[in-house]
This record gives C-alpha cells, structure tokens and sequence, in this order.
C-alpha cells in the first residue's frame, strides 16, 4: 500500500448467526489481497451466570459446555477456509466481560490490523437491552472494524 499502511493481522469475530460463512469468506479475501494472516475468534458468551451454590464448580461445568460448540463452530470456518487454501488460526475466548469489550481487548492484546465483523448477529430484542456488539466493536476498537452485513 502506497500510504504506508502495513495490515498483517486480521481477527474475524465468529458467531452463531448465518452470516459466520460470509464474515469469514470477507475476511480470506481480504488476507488474500493484503498477504495477512487471519484469526477467527469465537467469545463464549459471558452473560449466562451461575445462580447461587458451589459457583467455581459450576462455573467450569457451564464453561466446558459452553467450549465444545464454540469449538466446533471454529472448526467449520476452518473447513471453509482449508477449501481455500488458507490456514486460519482459531480460538476460543473465555471472558468475564462483555462480547464486545472481549473482542476489543483480544484485538488489542494480539496487536490485529483490521477486524472483520457481522452486523447481524444479535436478534432485535437483544440490541435493544445489550447493545449492538458489531456497534461497541467499531467505536471502542484500536483498529479499523470492517462491518459486514
């Protein structure tokens, strides 16, 4: 790129939503066109707490459960990707915050050049009581937030 702009790293935010297919389809084509490396990140959804008794026992019951999806929703975006030809790096992230602040923090944390992001994701109810978290993604991120939809 002539204005010096240097993207390496891109983190492609994965949900559950039907558009996780075209989230990550942007996200290889753009880390084809630029040579950068591409990670897809599933957040376990922190809002589903552990109401009273052995909470730290609970706690991990809830989060070894909640693990496997995410994994395997991680490991059908690599199975689109592998088709293509493209190694992605995959994790999940466990956190304790909410969706958005957890991206953010990832793309900071791993020094990300650009995140490809689904706009669509949450139902209507949803937004209306937590907030977008594509909208909290692109306001509050280090980097330029490329929105899908």
């Amino acid at each position: 790129m002539d204005d010096g702009v240097a993207v390496k790293k891109i983190l492609a935010p994965i949900d559950r939503s039907k558009y996780k297919e075209k989230i990550i389809a942007y996200a290889m084509s753009l880390g084809k066109a630029w040579g950068a490396e591409i990670t897809a990140i599933h957040v376990i959804d922190p809002g589903q707490g552990v109401p009273g008794g052995r909470v730290k026992e609970k706690e991990q019951q809830r989060e070894k459960e909640a693990k496997t999806p995410a994994e395997d929703l991680l490991n059908e975006v690599d199975l689109q990707a592998k088709k293509e030809g493209i190694n992605l790096k995959k994790e999940v992230v466990e956190e304790s915050d909410t969706v958005g602040k957890a991206i953010i923090g990832y793309a900071r944390k791993n020094n990300m050049d650009v995140i490809v992001i689904g706009t669509t994701g949450m139902s209507a109810v949803e937004e209306i009581f937590l907030g977008s978290v594509a909208n909290n993604v692109i306001h509050h991120a280090h980097c330029p937030v490329f929105a899908i939809r």
